[in-house]
């Protein structure tokens, strides 16, 4: 009790004698520019944050989804395979959805994530509806293609997009090159350098 007692007056003494700097540094000038720019940075923050969730909404309701299957499951027990959706134009997918995940799991998401997950639950979408490309592929590979047909192709309507984007999938899986050029063709994409899942059996977990 005597060891604890010491301890404790210790670190009050110690408490007390960073509270009396930190007033001491208040007064400073600087330092109050420093707590007031935070104080602002923090409201931007929240503004931002609600305001991006607005957009992500109010696009996900307007986007007339083209669905690749983004991730498949197969149960072994019971003999099924579960498909996860996402669309390649603005990447919504129900893989947040997944009913493994728990309330932990999904208060963990990241934001982006949570975001979509709170749109699809908050408007009662199970399965994502929209048009089935019956393709299996990485999510971030598809919209990374679909994104570089449209921005060379601004004005082609969605059978054409649809049709290159099947052409420019096919061509990078079936042209072998080294990982140098992997790398490169995943810079040229706005994928990650490490990004290595370029077949459908990626996909596959």
């Amino acid at each position: 009790m005597i060891d604890l007692r010491k301890d404790y007056d210790d670190i009050k003494k110690h408490r007390k004698a960073l509270v009396d700097e930190l007033k001491e540094l208040e007064k400073d000038e600087k330092v109050k520019k420093y707590i007031e720019l935070e104080k602002q940075e923090k409201k931007c923050h929240e503004i931002q944050t609600k305001l991006y969730k607005n957009m992500k909404f109010e696009e996900y309701s307007e986007c007339k989804h083209l669905l690749v299957y983004s991730r498949i499951d197969q149960d072994r027990r019971e003999g099924r395979t579960y498909k996860f959706c996402g669309c390649i134009k603005c990447g919504l997918t129900d893989e947040v959805l997944d009913e493994a995940l728990l309330e932990e799991d999904i208060k963990s998401l990241p934001y982006k994530e949570k975001v979509m997950h709170d749109y699809l639950t908050e408007n009662h979408i199970w399965y994502l509806p929209g048009k089935q490309l019956h393709i299996s592929c990485d999510l971030s590979l598809a919209r990374g293609i679909y994104s570089k047909i449209m921005e060379a192709n601004p004005d082609i309507d969605e059978k054409t997009a649809i049709c290159y984007f099947d052409k420019a999938l096919h061509n990078i899986r079936n042209t072998k090159v080294s990982e140098a050029r992997k790398k490169s063709r995943a810079k040229r994409l706005s994928l990650n350098h490490k990004f290595d899942s370029w077949n459908s059996d990626d996909i596959y977990n």
